[in-house]
């Protein structure tokens, strides 16, 4: 089982800011204090909701929503609970930290979030200025980078090879900033697991594709051994976003 969950994360050719699956995130700052009704949406169509508490007595800066969790067919949805429209907080966190949207499985998954008063205040569908979509890349080989949302487009190259294989737990992530018109760099050089985080300046929708192997690749060339685990999906003391 763990060998085959390997090779379905490895093989992901897709990566959406705004249609999210495995390692691949959002994050997004509230400042707004109050209740936040979080409707998860799956292909565009909404399959659940919940809630969280920004609270300025927090000290947590970091929550952690997992969109599939939250979709599962088995969780009791706000239609069955009688709660009409009210859903219960599944954590707080502070006006000063960030919420992180992620899936532990399956893919396009967005969310729209609505404060206190009832008013739509993100949608990941569309990020903007100060908002964060981290990535990581496991397959060497090139991949096309656009801004479906603006004009900016780019190429990424991911790479591994034995010296990479030997540092690869000192790598460091790579920020990018985006803007409309364009990205901080057109050509970004990544090694196979090393994070890549986007700074969203302008409205955005980052698409990340699987262009094609490079013409050195074989089916059986060394790829990394991947040792992955679910994020977790509790609130958690200040994260590097």
């Amino acid at each position: 089982m763990q060998a085959r969950l390997n090779q379905q994360l490895f093989h992901t050719s897709t990566h959406d800011s705004g249609a999210l699956g495995v390692l691949a995130m959002v994050i997004h700052q509230f400042g707004t204090v109050g209740r936040h009704r979080v409707v998860v949406m799956s292909h565009g169509r909404p399959v659940a909701e919940l809630g969280f508490d920004v609270d300025a007595t927090s000290t947590v800066m970091q929550h952690d929503i997992d969109l599939a969790l939250a979709a599962h067919p088995g969780r009791q949805q706000p239609e069955a609970c009688g709660c009409k429209g009210a859903v219960p907080s599944m954590g707080t966190v502070s006006p000063q930290g960030h919420v992180l949207f992620h899936a532990s499985s399956g893919q396009g998954y967005s969310v729209v979030v609505h404060n206190a008063d009832g008013k739509p205040v993100f949608d990941s569908r569309r990020l903007d200025d100060g908002d964060l979509f981290a990535v990581t890349l496991l397959e060497p080989t090139r991949y096309t980078l656009q801004n479906t949302i603006g004009a900016a487009t780019g190429e990424i190259e991911v790479a591994f090879n034995d010296e990479i294989a030997k540092r690869i737990r000192q790598l460091e992530t790579r920020y990018v900033d985006v803007q409309e018109k364009g990205f901080g760099s057109d050509r970004i050089e990544l090694a196979s697991t090393q994070g890549l985080v986007f700074r969203i300046q302008g409205a955005s929708r980052i698409v990340i594709q699987k262009h094609a192997p490079r013409k050195n690749d074989t089916p059986d060339a060394r790829q990394p051994v991947i040792r992955w685990q679910k994020p977790p999906t509790r609130s958690t003391s200040v994260g590097s976003a």
